[in-house]
């Protein structure tokens, strides 16, 4: 069996490679974890608000402490401490109700913050009795 033959001054140039392209590689595999890390904390963000605003439409009104809390406890059964210190900002005005979700996204990198912010409203529930027999 032959070997090749490594010309001179080339002896070891594949192992400087390496050393010069792994730190990429490395940057590379860190940025699309973080990249998927962050998109599913924003859809835990979006799916913890359009929760909340379910409850915040609803016809009785609802507390807005026990909507924020509420809010609060599915995000926590959604993605645990994917969103870390969530805020959740409830308002009912003009026959909408919006229910805000923020919160800082878990970071690879040390120090970095990632925020991640969600909104979702929809209009009131609002029954009003016929007046006259099948009329509106």
């Amino acid at each position: 069996m032959t070997r090749p033959r490594v010309r001179d001054g080339e002896s070891g140039s594949s192992a400087v490679e390496l050393v010069l392209i792994t730190p990429v590689l490395i940057a590379l595999v860190f940025a699309v974890v973080q990249a998927a890390l962050l998109w599913h904390a924003h859809h835990v963000a979006v799916a913890a608000a359009q929760q909340g605003a379910r409850l915040a439409r609803a016809a009785d009104g609802g507390d807005p402490a026990q909507v924020r809390a509420a809010t609060i406890d599915y995000l926590h059964s959604l993605g645990a401490d994917l969103l870390g210190t969530p805020v959740v900002t409830v308002t009912r005005s003009g026959g909408w109700a919006t229910v805000t979700v923020t919160g800082r996204a878990v970071s690879l990198l040390p120090g970095a913050t990632l925020r991640i912010s969600a909104v979702s409203r929809g209009p009131v529930e609002s029954f009003h009795p016929a007046t006259a027999a099948g009329a509106p």
